[in-house]
């Protein structure tokens, strides 16, 4: 099924899109405004050559400096130099960035253009199959329409937590698992590695054949939904040598829907489909958790903020009291600032921050101040 509905979020400091076929989500978004995106041109400063490689680390304000491969001659120490980000800053890396043809600023590191939003490039690729895009608040479909164009069939969505109502939600949080079911009792477990992001099929209550069958599609779709880049290998279910081959076939006509460059390049001398896909972004866990797993405090902070407006407008209160784990409250006063603000804006009240230490990190609780 192609892509036929896209939906459009904004809460405190985050615009969250989303890309449905029916009921299944395809592809998910999170725009952060206190981070760097893909996709946003900065005028940068060349700090220094990469050593070994073809390549200069660039200064786009960013806590560790990108990295910008070069053909041809290197750009001067010091020198501007307009450069797009492919990939933003993750863990302990600076972001990868490419060349760009901008004009400078006099100022330099400074953000030249913002990243274009995800739902342009969605109702580019697929507006003949775009049947409606949906957004909440309402304050969002006049820029909404004036980014996407007249005709695009946007719409405000009034009934309760947009994401909630389709079904993106839950379909998030299944995605940040390890495991996914297939329909005939088999599953998938995907474990990404420092290295690898590793696949194993599991035939559970099915059978090899069918599990593997199963198991093509699924993996195109989870590889798209959570964003996985990087080498991959799928761990097949010893079959006979010409199953292997339909099967890698299989994988390759799966993937070949994916906007973002994915080859399937064969198998390993121990029956292991390998296969490639262009890094665009972060992927969903690099967005959502920390290196642990569990959600990070900015995403805490940006669903405890999304939950307090829907609080104080649900509740009618004057004032909201919020009472949460040190830590999260702490990025709100810090980083997220203009998001606390921006959600006090939509309350057109203040929010009173109240610490709990015996609070772990994903409760927080409100009620009426």
């Amino acid at each position: 099924m192609s892509p036929d509905t896209i939906l459009v979020s904004r809460g405190p400091g985050e615009t969250r899109t989303a890309l449905l076929a029916g009921d299944e989500l395809v592809e998910i978004r999170h725009a952060r405004d206190h981070e760097i995106q893909p996709g946003a041109v900065y005028a940068g400063r060349v700090r220094a050559k990469v050593p070994g490689i073809e390549a200069v680390f660039v200064d786009i304000g960013a806590a560790l400096p990108g990295v910008l491969m070069v053909k041809g001659r290197l750009p001067l120490e010091g020198a501007a130099i307009a450069v797009a980000v492919a990939v933003p800053p993750r863990a302990d890396k600076g972001a990868d960035l490419r060349a760009a043809d901008m004009p400078l600023s006099d100022k330099a590191p400074v953000l030249l253009k913002a990243a274009p939003p995800a739902a342009l490039a969605w109702w580019q690729c697929y507006r003949d199959g775009i049947e409606r895009i949906l957004c909440a608040p309402s304050s969002q479909a006049q820029p909404l329409r004036a980014a996407l164009g007249a005709d695009a069939p946007v719409e405000t969505f009034k009934d309760g937590d947009l994401f909630t109502a389709y079904g993106v939600q839950e379909a998030i949080e299944a995605a940040l698992q390890i495991g996914v079911s297939l329909p005939s009792g088999g599953s998938l477990l995907i474990e990404p590695t420092a290295a690898v992001v590793a696949i194993d099929i599991n035939s559970g209550s099915s059978s090899p054949a069918i599990a593997n069958a199963e198991a093509m599609p699924a993996v195109a779709r989870e590889l798209r939904r959570r964003n996985i880049a990087g080498h991959i290998v799928v761990d097949l279910i010893a079959q006979g040598r010409g199953a292997r081959g339909t099967l890698r076939q299989s994988l390759t006509d799966a993937v070949g829907t994916d906007p973002i460059a994915t080859h399937v390049t064969g198998l390993t001398p121990l029956g292991m489909l390998e296969l490639t896909r262009k890094r665009e972004g972060l992927s969903l866990a690099e967005t959502l958790c920390d290196a642990s797993g569990a959600l990070s405090v900015s995403s805490v902070a940006l669903k405890l903020l999304r939950d307090a407006v829907r609080y104080g407008m649900a509740e009618r209160v004057g004032r909201v009291a919020v009472a949460a784990a040190p830590d999260v409250l702490a990025v709100l006063q810090g980083p997220l600032h203009a998001a606390l603000a921006e959600a006090e804006d939509m309350l057109k009240a203040a929010l009173m921050l109240k610490p709990n230490a015996q609070f772990p990190r994903a409760r927080f609780e409100f009620s009426a101040a």
